[in-house]
């Protein structure tokens, strides 16, 4: 796996060993970023169910700001902190471990310009995780969320609306904007 723009382009990323995580594909990494483009710069990054850390690293490396990786995986867990330190990435980084659902609670106050969820498939979204976001505002008011999942079902929240849904592979890409 590598790293597909920006000033890391093409550096190597370590995985988790192995079969609990699921790296999103390069073209789906390099598809999420061209939409947000133009709000990448300075933004601040939340990376949920991060496995590697490579949507994380990713927008540190087109220009990001800093980057929120919440994990609970051991081995995961592992690859993030070594490639944080490898690509000498770990002052822009905040690696959180536990259970998402649990460690988003920790982040009400905060607001992120971007946020990345990519949840394991055979476990699906806690549509809590949602709510949460949802709820404590998390996201800015200029900002995109990204859900990567096999489906999501019909959700009602208060402050972000489903804006596009796209087929990418054998999953959807679903991108929240907020409604603010």
């Amino acid at each position: 796996m590598r790293i597909t723009g920006g000033f890391l382009k093409n550096h190597s990323l370590q995985s988790p060993k192995g079969l609990k995580t699921r790296p999103t594909s390069e073209k789906l990494r390099q598809a999420v970023f061209n939409i947000c483009q133009h709000q990448i710069e300075k933004a601040h990054f939340l990376d949920l169910f991060a496995g590697s850390g490579a949507m994380g690293i990713e927008a540190l490396s087109r220009g990001a700001s800093s980057a929120t990786f919440i994990e609970n995986d051991r081995s995961a867990l592992k690859a993030i902190r070594e490639n944080l330190n490898a690509l000498d990435l770990s002052p822009l980084a905040t690696v959180l471990a536990g259970d998402v659902l649990e460690t988003v609670k920790t982040l009400k106050g905060k607001t992120f310009d971007l946020i990345y969820i990519d949840p394991p498939y055979e476990k699906g979204l806690p549509i809590q995780t949602l709510h949460l976001i949802d709820t404590f505002q998390l996201l800015s008011p200029s900002g995109i969320l990204f859900v990567e999942e096999r489906s999501l079902e019909s959700i009602s929240l208060i402050h972000l609306e489903l804006k596009k849904k796209r087929k990418a592979g054998s999953t959807f890409l679903y991108e929240f904007i907020s409604k603010l």
